[in-house]
């Protein structure tokens, strides 16, 4: 029986090195990094470890455990990847589990937070009725641009910003978009460009390391698929607790997370997104967060 199976989508051994991936293609890189740095940090305890497509002809309940690291292409078959979700929670240890997992793909979640208190970046659900009354959201949420993204999704790539003065321009997109599903609209918020986001990994409920991902100029998104900078992040007594509490108060407990927090024009600070599937957690930050999360599985195995 093995051990820790890591999920990614990419067939070849890990061990092997028997991967090709391109010299500039430094967010494929940053994943094979932090995927070896924790099959190291495992190993070292006396785990077996595998790496194994969630697409390929692996035998799920041969492993103890499934840790869900980077399926990105999972994106081109959402419906597909659900159902491989629901398959392989019957065969083996889902980390995080099924039912968080369920739970963060739903913007819904962003409510959620809200009713314990969680500050968010305000949001409203857009749905196909709406179409003829696109502007009144700009009027509810109290600005002339919006960010609107689908309110179901596993990866946000599909990511609008819209001004109040370009409705006619995106209504035919939007309404395409919402003949599949509802969306998220939230205001933009300036400090993306001029602050960033601040991006807290709390492993086992206790913050670990945290970094800052600034857009490059001339972008909004912060996207692997986008150009952006990160860096190392040092954070305050104060954004510690923030993290901690909103993970505190997910559904179920996640065994590993991402906060990804904003700060509105009074520096408060606001949940932009909760990462609970397949977040980058940007460990080669802070290696002993590596050991964290490797000694946080261990546990899980023990005590099952």
């Amino acid at each position: 029986m093995i051990d820790v199976v890591i999920v990614t989508d990419f067939t070849s051994d890990i061990q092997t090195q028997d991967i090709d991936i391109p010299d500039d293609d430094f967010a494929k890189i940053q994943v094979i990094y932090e995927e070896s740095l924790l099959v190291f940090c495992l190993e070292n305890l006396g785990l077996t470890v595998v790496r194994a497509a969630w697409d390929g002809p692996f035998q799920w309940d041969t492993a103890r455990c499934a840790i869900i690291r980077s399926t990105c292409n999972n994106i081109n078959d959402v419906e597909g990847f659900r159902k491989w979700l629901k398959d392989t929670d019957k065969k083996t240890k889902l980390i995080n589990s099924l039912e968080i997992c369920d739970w963060s793909t739903d913007k819904k979640y962003l409510t959620d937070l809200e009713n314990t208190n969680i500050p968010i970046v305000k949001s409203m659900r857009l749905s196909y009725s709406d179409i003829d009354n696109l502007e009144s959201f700009f009027d509810r949420l109290q600005t002339q641009t919006i960010i609107a993204k689908p309110f179901i999704s596993i990866c946000d790539l599909k990511i609008f910003k819209i001004r109040l003065d370009e409705v006619v321009l995106y209504r035919t997109i939007i309404k395409d978009l919402l003949s599949k599903q509802d969306l998220l609209v939230q205001p933009f918020m300036e400090s993306i460009v001029t602050k960033g986001e601040r991006l807290f990994i709390v492993i086992n409920g206790k913050l670990c390391h945290s970094a800052l991902k600034i857009a490059k100029a001339g972008q909004f998104r912060v996207l692997e698929r986008y150009e952006w900078y990160v860096l190392p992040y040092a954070p305050s007594d104060s954004e510690r607790q923030f993290a901690e509490n909103v993970v505190r108060n997910c559904t179920k407990k996640p065994l590993y997370a991402r906060v990804d927090v904003m700060l509105n024009s009074d520096n408060q600070m606001l949940v932009k997104d909760l990462k609970l599937l397949k977040p980058n957690l940007f460990l080669q930050f802070d290696r002993r967060s590596a050991d964290c999360f490797a000694q946080a599985i261990q546990n899980i195995l023990n005590s099952t």
